[in-house]
């Protein structure tokens, strides 16, 4: 009877322990988790999208420039129609990067998940599938910068936002994976119009 209950006592000590290993590394594996899936899809997004649509794509398409006769540039305006077919393109393509990516399992080191560079690469690997929620949203934005003497850069950009769902044993879990693609750029000699640093891209 001794025995039994000594058998049991030390299964119930196993067992809390256990329980309070699992409770206190959960958040640190899914915050793992959630990084290396963020990283992965923002890879796989930003390079999907400099392939089909940024290096093909020139400052000139985007922003319809008028200059005097004295070919000073004293105007411009952005081309709504390739903006939002840029978009759309955009759009549609990091939808499909995503899409497949969907099922496809990840393994985590758990020595990666906890952190470890000693163990980074051993331990049990952690299954990580990542799902697509709703739509991806897209726009444009733009920054200027010195570019030097007199001269000032114009420089566009994708701003890209998507959700996704990953999904390690007994846990789910959502993240935002946000990323900036460069798509082109411009310099501007001496005084950049008012009409430039006023552009409106849609969506902003």
């Amino acid at each position: 009877m001794a025995g039994f209950l000594i058998a049991a006592l030390m299964l119930f000590l196993v067992g809390k322990f256990l329980s309070h290993m699992e409770q206190n590394l959960r958040p640190t594996i899914i915050s793992a988790a959630l990084y290396y899936t963020d990283m992965l899809a923002t890879e796989a997004i930003n390079e999907a999208v400099r392939e089909e649509v940024a290096e093909s794509m020139s400052y000139e398409n985007l922003v319809q420039i008028e200059k005097d006769r004295q070919g000073r540039i004293v105007m411009a305006r952005v081309n709504t129609r390739e903006v939002n077919r840029i978009m759309s393109v955009t759009t549609l393509k990091v939808q499909e990067t995503l899409r497949s990516m969907e099922g496809e399992v990840i393994k985590l080191p758990l020595g990666q998940a906890l952190g470890s560079y000693i163990l980074a690469n051993l331990g049990p690997k952690i299954p990580i599938v990542m799902v697509p929620l709703g739509r991806v949203n897209t726009s444009i934005d733009d920054v200027f910068e010195e570019a030097g003497i007199n001269q000032t850069r114009h420089k566009l950009y994708f701003n890209i936002n998507a959700q996704v769902q990953i999904l390690i044993p007994f846990i789910a879990s959502r993240t935002e994976v946000v990323t900036q693609v460069p798509l082109a750029e411009f310099i501007y000699q001496g005084e950049v119009p008012d009409t430039v640093i006023n552009l409106q891209f849609p969506g902003n």
